[in-house]
């Protein structure tokens, strides 16, 4: 939302190794919980329109739990 689609996120893949160990970091950010999430205005600017709506982002966070392993879908639905 926040890059009015511009920058994707990708899934998630690894690859098993059978004899080597293999270490992995999760690292996440996220707004106050009383925030409001929506499209940078300077990137809107750029490109011409918003494509998502404002959110809060506590709805935000209900909706994409909500979709389980579909969150994909669900971000398409926030699409204004």
């Amino acid at each position: 939302i926040l890059s009015n689609g511009r920058y994707k996120s990708v899934e998630h893949r690894a690859i098993v190794h059978s004899t080597k160990e293999r270490m992995s970091a999760a690292v996440f950010h996220q707004p106050c919980q009383d925030s409001t999430v929506a499209p940078l205005p300077e990137l809107v600017k750029n490109d011409g329109r918003a494509q998502y709506s404002s959110i809060s982002f506590m709805d935000f966070i209900k909706g994409y739990f909500a979709a389980k392993l579909d969150g994909r879908s669900y971000l398409e639905s926030l699409k204004s």
